[in-house]
């Protein structure tokens, strides 16, 4: 069986000075940017989640484009490896462990506002996580 959550990146780890955050993923969320994105543009998003784990503050980084949405974030990209692809990618920040928890991501299709949709996605996510029903990690 799949274990739901992940650990993606350790803080410390990485190249000099290390990563700033933990960085965890559901492991839905890995299946769902693998289901629109190919290898090199799947490394690009880890690249920039990597990037955002070096922030000081992930809510607010200078390296990559991130908004907020009610008590989540999503971080958007557009171009270059992933060519017409808009791509977003929801997470949260505990900061108490000090963590970056990737929720989910999508390639979104329409301008505007983020949908409505995913919006349910997330919170019901969210709603689990804190629940315990995707496990600890390790």
């Amino acid at each position: 069986m799949v274990k739901p959550l992940k650990v993606g990146l350790k803080a410390g780890a990485g190249p000099l000075p290390g990563y700033s955050w933990n960085v965890a993923y559901l492991s839905v969320a890995r299946d769902e940017a693998m289901g629109f994105l190919n290898d090199e543009q799947y490394a690009h998003s880890v690249d920039l989640v990597r990037a955002l784990a070096t922030e000081p503050d992930p809510t607010h980084p200078l390296t990559v484009t991130v908004e907020t949405v009610e008590d989540f974030y999503e971080l958007k990209d557009k171009g270059g490896v992933l060519g017409k692809i808009n791509l977003r990618v929801y997470f949260i920040v505990e900061r108490k462990d000090k963590m970056i928890l990737i929720i989910s991501a999508i390639k979104k299709e329409a301008e505007g506002q983020m949908p409505t949709w995913v919006k349910i996605r997330v919170r019901h996510r969210l709603r689990k996580f804190h629940a315990g029903e995707f496990g600890r990690l390790a």
